[in-house]
């Protein structure tokens, strides 16, 4: 096994898969959802729904210790997973009636989320087997910035396609070349993964019950699961509805939306060697602290100013969660794995990704006990979201800073 070059097909494979998610994820398909006349409240729990599917993955240790993690099983489950991001184009054909096309739209929705979280453990697992321990640093930081500036040229394309296509009277046409884009990634990705090594992979076979109490009972672990729980409820709740308010209330041009996407991505992309140098001393305060405050003044921009000035403050808006990204996805793409007891790591992450799932649940449910149609209600959700960044960053200071 040549080292480098299959670390360089990790990378690609990895940046293709990370730029479709973005591509194919809350502001493309959120978009497209308004287009089909979706409801704010539908559209607000597909933005969650990737995050609601984690409840899954506690299912897919056990399952992959018993099939061994078979590459044919991982691919072909892979395919299924991006061949359905792609299905969402074929909605507008099939009825112009609202309740079937919510339904197609959450049918092809779940497909994709479900098989995505299925196959997200075993190619992290494979990822992190392979790359070495001083590499990894290094690999995601060059991944987040080859992933944004493809993401970075796709908004911009879509932004231009969809105001040119829409102006003219057709705005499907437009969202139709974009989910042909897609699929064309799709298709590069997956021949690639076809021909990349799969490292041998040592895990302990492990039943569900063992998957749940074995993470949970791990007293170190545990701080990471509630860091990551309270940081999941917190950019969830902020953020489940800001496409809808964008868009349907703001009332911004397509072109100016994905100028936004542009500029979220990046400063995800320029700031990721940054992060990644604070974080080669695993001192993740040096990260989790600057985050909590960055996310807190994205939102508190978002509550404070009326929509009038709003509009000017978004690109602020949006440098500082692609910065806030940037610094969680360091977080999240290794210190849970590093956490991670040894041979048990598939069991960790899923664990980790199941409590986020059941975090996510949570906020559809308290979205609706207070949400109505309108702009100033979707604030509030806003407001919550830096209620529970000052919880994080608080809590950050007492439990693990010089712990």
């Amino acid at each position: 096994m040549d080292y480098k070059k299959e670390y360089k097909k990790y990378l690609t494979s990895s940046v293709l898969d990370t730029a479709n998610n973005k591509i194919a994820s809350n502001s493309f398909l959120s978009a497209f959802a308004i287009y089909l006349g979706l409801t704010d409240f539908a559209i607000g729990i597909y933005a969650l729904l990737d995050t609601i599917t984690n409840v899954l993955q506690i299912f897919a240790a056990p399952l992959f210790s018993k099939i061994g993690q078979s590459k044919k099983v991982v691919l072909i489950n892979y395919s299924i997973y991006r061949i359905s991001s792609v299905c969402f184009a074929f909605i507008p054909f099939i009825s112009n009636d609202l309740s079937i096309r919510t339904i197609f739209f959450f049918l092809f929705a779940s497909i994709y989320a479900i098989t995505g979280e299925m196959g997200y453990i075993t190619f992290v697992n494979w990822r992190m087997t392979l790359i070495k321990k001083e590499d990894r640093t290094t690999f995601a930081s060059t991944r987040n910035i080859f992933k944004n500036t493809v993401v970075l040229l796709f908004s911009l394309m879509m932004g231009v396609v969809l105001d040119r296509f829409t102006a003219n009277g057709y705005e499907l046409y437009g969202f139709i070349v974009l989910f042909l884009i897609v699929f064309i990634i799709a298709t590069i990705d997956i021949t690639l993964r076809i021909f990349t090594y799969k490292p041998e992979i040592k895990q302990e076979k492990i039943n569900l019950k063992d998957n749940i109490l074995i993470p949970a009972k791990d007293k170190k672990f545990r701080k990471v699961l509630v860091t990551c729980g309270l940081n999941r409820f917190a950019y969830g709740i902020g953020t489940m509805y800001l496409n809808v308010f964008l868009l349907r209330y703001l009332n911004i041009s397509y072109l100016y939306y994905s100028i936004l996407n542009v500029l979220l991505n990046l400063s995800d992309a320029l700031s990721s060697k940054f992060w990644g140098n604070r974080a080669k001393e695993r001192k993740w305060e040096k990260i989790l602290l600057p985050m909590s405050g960055i996310f807190i003044i994205a939102f508190v921009i978002l509550v404070v100013f009326n929509n009038n000035y709003l509009i000017y403050l978004l690109p602020v808006v949006y440098i500082l969660l692609g910065f806030g990204n940037a610094s969680y996805e360091m977080y999240d793409h290794i210190a849970i794995y590093e956490n991670s007891k040894d041979k048990l790591q598939t069991s960790y992450v899923t664990f980790e990704r199941f409590i986020e799932g059941i975090v996510t649940m949570l906020l559809p449910i308290l979205s609706y006990t207070i949400f109505s149609e309108n702009d100033n209600i979707i604030k509030i959700t806003f407001v919550l979201s830096i209620v529970t960044y000052l919880f994080l960053f608080l809590y950050i200071k007492i439990k693990i800073v010089d712990k």
